[in-house]
């Protein structure tokens, strides 16, 4: 199952949005014309490492892990999200959809699918490596 965007859109999202802002400004707020080139240029450099950036921050990637009982680790991962802040708002086909309170900075939303004997989690990376994280110290108390 496809969880939110791959590399690629948001790479190009992240890129593009850096490369007009960084454009503008420097066309209206450094004086440089067009037709210098020194807009493009500025705004290509800073989109690459924004993009980069927000590439690797934000892309959605998965984390598979074997689960001996789903209903233990569900409620660890359960108690885990909540003291991150989530709320389970949706439950579809075994798909949970968990959310952040509206009004936080970071409306990311965490999805768990149960298959079998394994449980595959999708999000942000940087929200993926927080929630690995968390598990961990419970991973090897088991």
């Amino acid at each position: 199952m496809q969880f939110g965007p791959g590399v690629l859109p948001t790479f190009l999202y992240y890129f593009t949005a850096t490369a007009v802002i960084v454009g503008f400004v420097t066309i209206k707020g450094l004086h440089f014309g067009a037709d210098t080139g020194v807009p493009q240029v500025m705004g290509t450099i800073a989109g690459l490492i924004a993009g980069s950036l927000g590439t690797y921050r934000n892309r959605t990637t998965t984390l598979q892990l074997p689960v001996q009982s789903k209903k233990k680790f569900m409620n660890q991962l359960e108690s885990t999200l909540n003291q991150m802040g989530y709320q389970k708002t949706a439950e579809e086909d075994e798909v949970l959809t968990f959310e952040r309170s509206a009004g936080t900075l970071s409306p990311s939303k965490i999805y768990v699918q149960l298959e079998g004997e394994t449980v595959t989690i999708a999000s942000r990376a940087r929200i993926l490596r927080q929630v690995k994280q968390a598990l961990e110290p419970s991973d090897g108390q088991s």
